[in-house]
């Protein structure tokens, strides 16, 4: 039996859910700013990064997909098109803004679905595999459509901070605390470790340049 979402949602993760979603949606608009899109395809786009992430999560874990069914979600993503259509100018002054909205997101979608998927009492290898998934979806929908580097190939501490903050959650839940105490700190470690990523430019190590010629030489 598919549960509806106010079923398995407390009001405090359900707000964290529609506080993600509008972030993801400045983001998406954000993102397409400099190709001077129309009201319709801005409004597309940041639809798609809203609620890409949700969709897949609510999917997976058997659940409603709550952004096709509260009116909430579509007037977070309108009022997140509005602003940025409407004063491209203020929002072009700050060229890594959409970064931290996005981060906002990241942070938001991936401490709702770890109390979801603890909630129905998934194992950790596949809680934090659905959290990180919900949480980057939405990103990778958006980058892929306007042909932009993907977040999450360019090297960029991006899913990492997904995965702590779900590990975060996970501990803390472990540990007897309050569920809503847990996605707070996910949501904080998550978001925190993404923008800390983007101020100093914290990277992973990459693979070493491996020479193509030397490849087929050996071959």
């Amino acid at each position: 039996m598919i549960l509806t979402s106010e079923q398995q949602t407390p009001l405090f993760i359900f707000v964290l859910d529609l506080f993600g979603t509008g972030a993801f949606a400045f983001s998406g608009a954000l993102r397409v700013v400099d190709r001077r899109p129309d009201f319709v395809g801005m409004l597309i786009l940041a639809t798609a990064t809203a609620i890409g992430g949700g969709i897949f999560r609510d999917v997976v874990l058997n659940r409603d997909p709550v952004a096709l069914t509260n009116i909430g979600y579509p007037l977070v993503i309108l009022f997140s098109t509005f602003v940025t259509f409407f004063f491209p100018v203020s929002i072009l002054r700050h060229t890594t803004l959409f970064k931290y909205f996005d981060a906002i997101g990241l942070g938001a979608f991936t401490a709702f679905t770890a109390q979801i998927a603890w909630n129905m009492h998934l194992n950790p290898f596949a809680l934090i595999t659905i959290a990180g998934f919900s949480g980057c979806a939405g990103g990778v929908i958006r980058d892929v459509t306007v042909q932009k580097p993907t977040i999450v190939l360019d090297n960029d501490l991006y899913v990492t901070p997904a995965v702590l903050g779900s590990l975060g959650f996970m501990i803390v839940s472990s540990l007897g605390g309050n569920h809503n105490i847990a996605a707070i700190i996910a949501f904080f470690l998550t978001t925190g470790l993404r923008i800390a990523s983007v101020i100093w430019d914290i990277r992973l190590p990459r693979i070493l340049l491996v020479s193509t010629e030397n490849v087929s030489q050996k071959e």
